[in-house]
């Protein structure tokens, strides 16, 4: 395939699949919402210098993810969630072509055609392309820092000059800070000194040229850091560092997980990259000059990203999101080898393949089932807590269609493990194109059900009440709906209670007391409030509150009409 040919195609390939059906799931809360949310104030606010949440400043992200968002919010000029998810959509092109090009560089360009394929079909990766999450443009940049020490290590070989890589690799690193924080730098110094270490190439570090990477980094951040200091002190760089501590330390209650809890999300989560990547993981299984150092890279990407993210006790899905990227490249490489008839599957990753298969097979089958099932087995009932019963009371828009991934992808896949385990002809490559569709019926059928399940009734309600004039919030529970679904303007914060007055020169709103606006006879509108189902309301709720109705999983109150 000619080069120029390829970038289109995988460029062409990549929108079409990510576009099908990139509106049908909304943005999911809280950090879909959030992010979003954000994008949106800041296009109001015209303040672009900082995140915000509720006009006020945001410390827990840096700003390069809000602005993209923002950018196409502005352009496209409207609020819809697939408006917000565009940037994921940029990140996959660039990915794609990326990967394309790398394998190129190379020497084997059918390996980087192999790895755009991986890496746009593997199950997880597909999803969160078409998310609203910060973390495809994080881990893309800490790759491109990566993959410019990688080029330091070959500039003798190629006969190329250094000092332009150490400097390319303090400006992806600086984007990538800017994207979503410093561990950024925890995670390229960690490569970087363990392929150093590793190679025995100490000069690479202790050289003038590193001088270079430092002031590539230090040009990216005090583009940002500058203005902020001046306009608004110290304050959100300390904040920000000190929410990043608590992250790191596991002090966020709702995210602790085992320590194994990532090695069982890349198993399932990462099919069929992360059974075919196996044998690349400890070991180079074959000799091969041109791309031996580059998979001590990625193999080292892939051991530091799943060690550091498994001794924090914060765990979410796609904080080891990153390894995605060297389950997709080994992955691929091991399709370029049979491709090129350079060496073979191992016939026992047919077990592992199985066993990830059938862990799919169980929660593509269970989710539907269990949100259509009337009532539910009694043993699995009892063992649910009333939020989550409230959640599946409201389960109408389940139907037959969210059997489609579990149906197609049970058959499919079985059928292809049987002709491997009878030794009959089946390509492994077809693995992608089963996750592949796998994944698009997820992302069309499965996703919006689940997100009218979860949190359909309450957007709904907010969006309602909010166009009838009324006040609408939150309670005893973290939610960025409010905020999106209720279109929160500056002025809304404005003299909810005449003892915190707005200050016509104060820079944003200040609304630590907005729930005084619910108690403030002067204002006379309607003003209602939405807590969890599982909330038990104490007596100063109820003296001022009247339950409106059930939202599934939640309740609306309003205000009483003496108050």
């Amino acid at each position: 395939m000619n080069r120029v040919y390829g970038h289109i195609t995988f460029s062409i390939l990549t929108v079409l699949v990510l576009f099908l059906g990139l509106n049908l799931t909304p943005l999911f809360d809280w950090d879909e919402l959030n992010f979003a949310e954000s994008a949106r104030e800041m296009v109001i606010s015209k303040n672009w210098l900082y995140v915000q949440m509720g006009y006020e400043p945001f410390w827990e992200k840096p700003p390069l993810f809000i602005w993209l968002q923002a950018i196409f919010r502005s352009i496209i000029g409207i609020d819809s969630a697939w408006v917000y998810k565009l940037p994921n959509v940029l990140a996959a092109v660039l990915t794609v072509n990326f990967v394309y090009y790398v394998g190129d560089y190379l020497g084997k360009r059918m390996l980087g055609a192999f790895w755009a394929l991986t890496s746009i079909f593997t199950l997880a990766p597909f999803i969160y392309w078409k998310s609203g999450i910060i973390d495809p443009f994080f881990n893309l940049f800490i790759v491109l820092a990566i993959f410019q020490w990688y080029r330091i290590s070959q500039n003798i070989i190629r006969e190329e000059r250094p000092q332009i890589f150490y400097f390319l690799a303090g400006l992806f690193l600086g984007l990538a800070v800017l994207t979503k924080g410093p561990v950024a730098i925890l995670i390229f110094s960690l490569v970087v000194v363990t392929t150093v270490w590793w190679r025995s190439k100490w000069s690479e570090i202790f050289t003038s040229k590193i001088l270079l990477t430092l002031l590539g980094l230090l040009i990216i951040l005090s583009a940002w850091l500058i203005p902020l200091i001046q306009s608004n002190g110290i304050r959100f760089i300390t904040e920000f560092i000190n929410y990043q501590i608590v992250l790191f330390k596991g002090q966020i209650e709702w995210h602790n997980q085992p320590w194994f809890y990532h090695i069982i999300v890349l198993f399932f989560l990462a099919f069929p990259s992360s059974i075919l990547a196996i044998p690349h993981l400890t070991r180079n299984p074959i000799l091969d000059r041109n791309t031996d150092i580059f998979n001590l890279y990625m193999r080292s990407m892939f051991w530091i990203v799943l060690i550091v993210f498994s001794i924090t006790t914060t765990k979410i899905v796609h904080y080891s999101s990153l390894c995605w990227w060297s389950l997709s490249y080994f992955s691929a490489y091991q399709l370029y080898l049979i491709h090129t008839k350079r060496w073979h599957s191992p016939k026992w990753l047919i077990w592992p393949m199985l066993i990830s298969g059938i862990g799919l097979i169980i929660i593509l089958w269970l989710i539907p089932i269990v949100a259509i099932m009337k009532p539910l087995p009694f043993n699995f009932e009892v063992n649910l807590d009333s939020f989550t019963l409230g959640l599946l009371s409201h389960t109408k828009h389940w139907n037959w269609f969210t059997l489609l991934p579990a149906t197609l992808f049970t058959f499919w896949f079985l059928y292809w493990w049987f002709l491997q385990a009878i030794k009959k002809q089946s390509q492994t490559i077809y693995l992608y194109l089963i996750s592949g569709v796998t994944a698009i019926l997820i992302s069309t059928s499965l996703l919006p059900a689940i997100a009218e399940t979860s949190q359909g009734p309450v957007s709904r309600s907010i969006i309602r009440k909010t166009n009838e004039g009324a006040f609408i919030e939150s309670w005893y529970y973290k939610t960025y709906s409010v905020y999106f679904y209720g279109k929160i303007k500056p002025e809304d914060f404005e003299n909810l209670n005449p003892e915190f007055a707005i200050h016509n020169d104060a820079f944003y709103p200040k609304q630590e007391m907005r729930r005084a606006h619910a108690f403030n006879n002067i204002n006379k509108g309607e003003y209602y409030i939405i807590t969890k189902i599982n909330y038990t309301p104490d007596d100063y709720l109820l003296h001022k509150f009247k339950k409106e109705k059930q939202l599934g999983g939640y309740i609306l109150w309003k205000r009483k009409p003496w108050y």
